[in-house]
This record gives structure tokens, C-alpha cells and sequence, in this order.
């Protein structure tokens, strides 16, 4: 009898597991990916623009959403869709040739003048020579005194290999070879606002997008102004292009954003917040 009731209880599991696989499939449908929301991550240096573009995108799409969640960095972004966690990710850097060889796909759709900015308390200050700023990051000018200002100077700088320090090594002579330099390292350009913003008499440089609104004051550089005539001139040079980067195909949502960026409600949006729009 015990044998004939194991059998029974075998033959009936066997007769529901069909059953199951079914009532499993309505889960599975919801965890695929929903076609009506979007998540960018990446770099800090265009989540501030990004956020204010998604905003316009939105604006007249209802039940559409787009996520610019905070910072993971650029390297963060690529990651994610390499591995298939991402549909798309913003970038602060060209890619390299071996992302390229992986299938990535990028696309260029702002230039961003990397500014020197300090709180508002820092009146007197309107434009630093290369010499001054080389002086300022390398310790030996530590007080704004030495620059028409007045008090003490407060570094913040960013770590090895951030899209803003990585174009200031690149275009600024001698700044690459400062073995120490001076002030406290940030590691997202959202904390250098929060830096910048809480901190008197504090200097540091990042992504003219991250500074529009926050009542910073943008230093000029050599005398000339970090305007988009000035980049689009090439007058001003410390520039860093802002990039979406994803592996083809593109799910519809996620191609009808990139195509967007290119719209000139978008491209005005970018000027308002100090970014040139690339065609």
C-alpha cells in the first residue's frame, strides 16, 4: 500500500508540472523589460543635464519615464551595458578602441567646458592665468591675497583618471607633473557641487553643466570666458564631450531619446545649461 501511495503522489506531481510551468510564465512577463522606462547610468559630469533633458522628454509622454540615476562613472556605465545589465549609458570620455571592439556604440551629443568655479564669496577673483592655477594646485599659492582676493585658498581636486583632471592634464602644460597636489580629493562631480557650494573660499574644477544654477561663480581662464562661442572657436579648449553609449539594437524607448538629443528643444535646453550641442 505504501508503494502504491508513493506512485500515486508521483504520477500526480507529474500531471501538474505543466500546470506549473504555466502559472510561472506571468512572472517571467513581468520581469522582462518594460518598454516604458528607461534607466541611464554612468558618469556624474552630464547626470545634472541628463536629469533636465529627461524632464523635456517626459513632459509631453505620458507613462513614459527615464532614470538618471546618481553616479557610478563612466567606466561604471560602459560596464553595465557591456554586460547587458544597461540598454544605454552616459559617458565623459571618447571610448576606447577595445570597448569599440566589443560592440559598443557611442554617440557625442554635448561638449562641456571644464570651468574652475568658487563660491560667490570670492568676489574679487575673475580669471586665472595657466601659471596661477598651476600655483593654486601645486600649493604654492595658498592665499587669495596673492590674487586679489583675500584668505585662505581651499583645493579640491579629483582623483586619477576623472574625465575633468584627465582633460586639464591633457591641454594644461605641467599639470599632469604636479607629484602632490594640494587639497582634498572628491571622487563625483555632484559631491564637488555640495563641496563647492557648503565651502567658503574653496576653488575646484568640473563640467560647466554641474555648476549652471547653483549660484558658483565660474572663473575665466587665460582671459577668455567659457562661453559656446568660445568653444565652438576653439578659444576656450578645456573641453569634455558628453556621450550615450549602447550596444545595437536599440530598443525603441531607449533609440527615440538618443534622437531627441539631437531636436532643437533639446539642443536649447543644453546652451541654457551651459553645454554645446554637438550635431
Amino acid at each position: 500500500m505504501k508503494k502504491k501511495n508513493i506512485l500515486l503522489t508521483l504520477v500526480c506531481l507529474l500531471a501538474l508540472a505543466p500546470a506549473s510551468a504555466l502559472a510561472l510564465q506571468p512572472v517571467a512577463q513581468k520581469t522582462a523589460e518594460n518598454p516604458k522606462a528607461l534607466v541611464i547610468p554612468g558618469t556624474g559630469d552630464s547626470e545634472v543635464l541628463l536629469r533636465n533633458l529627461a524632464q523635456l522628454y517626459t513632459r509631453n509622454r505620458p507613462g513614459i519615464t527615464v532614470e538618471i540615476p546618481e553616479s557610478i562613472g563612466s567606466g561604471g556605465g560602459i560596464r553595465s551595458v557591456l554586460s547587458g545589465k544597461s540598454r544605454i549609458a552616459r559617458v565623459a570620455r571618447p571610448i576606447t578602441e577595445k570597448e569599440s571592439s566589443q560592440g559598443l556604440t557611442s554617440r557625442i551629443f554635448a561638449l562641456a567646458p571644464i570651468v574652475f568655479a568658487v563660491s560667490s564669496g570670492v568676489a574679487e577673483v575673475t580669471n586665472l592665468s595657466l601659471e596661477q592655477i598651476l600655483g593654486i594646485y601645486s600649493g604654492t599659492i595658498r592665499q587669495w591675497d596673492e590674487l586679489g582676493g583675500s584668505g585662505k585658498i581651499y583645493v579640491m581636486n579629483r582623483e586619477d583618471g576623472d574625465s575633468s583632471r584627465t582633460v586639464l592634464e591633457n591641454f594644461l602644460p605641467g599639470f599632469k607633473e604636479i607629484s602632490a597636489p594640494a587639497g582634498a580629493v572628491v571622487y563625483t562631480t555632484p559631491e564637488a557641487v555640495r563641496i563647492l557650494t557648503a565651502s567658503p573660499n574653496t576653488i575646484g574644477y568640473l563640467p560647466m553643466p554641474a555648476v549652471a544654477g547653483t549660484g558658483l561663480k565660474v572663473l575665466s581662464v587665460q582671459d577668455i570666458a567659457p562661453t559656446a562661442a568660445n568653444v565652438r572657436q576653439k578659444k576656450y579648449q578645456l573641453v569634455v564631450p558628453f556621450t550615450v553609449v549602447w550596444k545595437d539594437p536599440l530598443p525603441p524607448l531607449a533609440q527615440d531619446f538618443v534622437n531627441f538629443l539631437s531636436t532643437p528643444a533639446a539642443k536649447k535646453l543644453m546652451l541654457e545649461n551651459g553645454a554645446i550641442p554637438v550635431e
